[in-house]
């Protein structure tokens, strides 16, 4: 049968539309395997990974609703976007393996020695094989390329996944040690936490003083951070930095994650060789080890506008891969608990948000404005968590929570109200999303496995991560007997031993820890610090040179 007229204009305007709604839908982005983006890539100068430490998707979707939903109006914005949904290209795993264990659940420290050196190993150590030895990390095999580079964090600076880009030692916890070698491992921009591992130390060092001798500007809040150049640390707090929502009400001086990173970029775009930054949103972790859905929410924004400040960078650089993955998964956030078993499918979504918009401080940031003896508790959960029917049971809980620890007993509180569930206050061993954008728009696609990162980063650059591990780290001892050198270690001042290696009339004196040595008494620096673990030194095979 013909078709008639009608028909005919029908079908013509449908054709219109649909041609019109192609021409206006993006262009889907080209898929890179990760096999192929381990290859070297000339158009890529820069490199930034951001690594929102703890972070689940449900943390992102409760996020991503919390800012959707306006609670003056009641009207919700279903478009609302993060920066990191542009990204979103990929799956990532996050096991561990070490001595013939494969773990499901894996710590920051192993987790983050995969991301920065590509290899596993076992729970708390940092950079360094199951066997004790380090490894090197793509942030020091940029440094030996020519590259700028630098670190960012909302923890202190030593914590475990910049201490992995950093350091190399079999125990996460030596904060003091880890923070000596980041001291002397001449990274060009170091902003955190962290100021009380640089003085009042047990070696007795006063690493800020070191710094300075080193030519590094110290600054130690937000205006320091203007107009800076060269090598800079900047120390805002003592260990860990506030929660973004807290920061605004009771840390004003510190800079905000976006501060630091934009600061970071500034300082190391200036390199004409690129740069290698890490910029780490820490505290996301602690939030969900508390099971704290506002400091959740506060640093996953957070560190979605250190993203948009890394991505706009990129766009407008057009010679930067920008990667984004976090460590692990935490807490088992879900949206709906089991009070939700029978109405989940009526419930609407503010529901769950509401509750969560009265709050207008973190467990943490709450803390600070209890008083001595924490009787104004009602008070203060009323005026900053909008809760006016809180039990006698949960004052009592407040009032009993040690100092430090107010946010892991009303995080539970306002996640009742919100109906908002959690499966642990440890990590969990789900796939995590992996974020991608590279020069051409592209993304890396598939499922990829955490120490494929490293690699993919090296891969871009040339660099075989393997082969610099073997010129920054040779066993010391038996590469100086090789060359008929006897070397023993001087442990006269405990807290800093080193190795001394005699050879004839020449004797070589290596201090732990540290990018220098003395040869014959006359002091020169090294390309890379000398690590100790347990009596066996590991040197830069410029080291071993030294003797002849």
């Amino acid at each position: 049968m013909e078709e008639n007229e009608d028909e005919k204009r029908k079908k013509t305007v449908i054709a219109g539309l649909l041609a019109a709604s192609l021409a206006a839908a993006p262009v889907p982005s080209f898929a890179v395997s990760s096999e192929k983006a381990k290859l070297p890539n000339p158009q890529i100068k820069n490199i930034i990974v951001l690594i929102p430490d703890g972070m689940s998707v449900g943390g992102v979707t409760l996020t991503r609703w919390y800012n959707a939903y306006d609670s003056a109006s009641g009207k919700i914005d279903t478009g609302k976007k993060l920066a990191l949904d542009e990204m979103a290209s990929g799956l990532m795993r996050t096991y561990w393996q070490a001595d013939g264990i494969v773990g499901a659940i894996t710590d920051s420290a192993p987790a983050a020695t995969a991301l920065a050196t590509g290899n596993k190993t076992n729970d708390k150590f940092i950079a360094v094989t199951p066997a004790k030895t380090p490894v090197a990390s793509i942030l020091e095999a940029a440094k030996l390329k020519g590259k700028a580079t630098g670190l960012v964090a909302t923890s202190q600076i030593m914590h475990a996944t910049p201490a992995d880009y950093s350091s190399h030692y079999p125990d996460r916890s030596k904060e003091e040690i880890i923070a000596e070698q980041q001291v002397y491992n001449n990274i060009d921009v170091m902003f955190g936490g962290g100021w009380s591992r640089l003085s009042g130390r047990e070696d007795k060092e006063d690493l800020i003083a070191v710094l300075r001798q080193k030519g590094y500007s110290y600054v130690t809040d937000k205006e320091g951070l203007k107009n800076l150049s060269g090598k800079v640390w900047g120390m805002f707090a003592a260990l860990g930095m506030s929660y973004e929502m807290d920061r605004v009400e009771n840390t004003p001086s510190e800079p905000s994650l976006a501060d630091m990173t934009q600061a970071a970029v500034n300082i190391l775009s200036k390199d004409p060789d690129g740069f290698f930054l890490m910029v780490e949103g820490s505290k996301i972790d602690w939030a969900a080890h508390a099971n704290d859905p506002i400091a959740l929410i506060s640093d996953i924004d957070a560190f979605d506008q250190a993203v948009k400040t890394a991505l706009e960078f990129a766009k407008k650089d057009n010679q930067t891969m920008v990667i984004s993955i976090t460590d692990h998964g935490n807490g088992g956030v879900t949206i709906g608990n089991r009070a939700t078993t029978s109405s989940y499918s009526k419930d609407p979504v503010e529901k769950f948000i509401a509750p969560l918009k009265k709050a207008k401080l973190t467990g943490e940031g709450l803390e600070a404005k209890l008083n001595a003896d924490r009787s104004n508790i009602k008070e203060v959960m009323s005026k900053y968590f909008g809760i006016d029917d809180l039990t006698p049971e949960e004052e009592a809980a407040i009032k009993a929570a040690k100092a430090g620890s107010v946010n892991y007993a009303v995080g539970p509180m306002i996640s009742k109200r919100a109906f908002i569930g959690w499966t642990t206050g440890g990590h969990t061993g789900e796939d995590i999303v992996l974020y991608t954008y590279l020069p051409g728009d592209e993304r890396i696609t598939g499922v990829v496995d955490n120490t494929d990162i490293a690699r993919i980063c090296a891969g871009v650059w040339g660099i075989d991560l393997d082969s610099v591990t073997r010129r920054m780290f040779m066993e010391a001892k038996s590469a100086f007997e090789a060359k008929g050198a006897k070397a023993t270690i001087d442990k006269s001042d405990t807290s800093n031993p080193k190795m001394v290696v005699v050879k004839g009339s020449n004797t070589l004196v290596i201090p732990e820890n540290k990018n220098c040595v003395e040869l014959n008494g006359k002091a020169q620096e090294i390309d890379s610090v000398t690590v100790n673990v347990s009596d066996t030194f590991y040197v830069s095979g410029k080291v071993v040179e030294l003797i002849r």
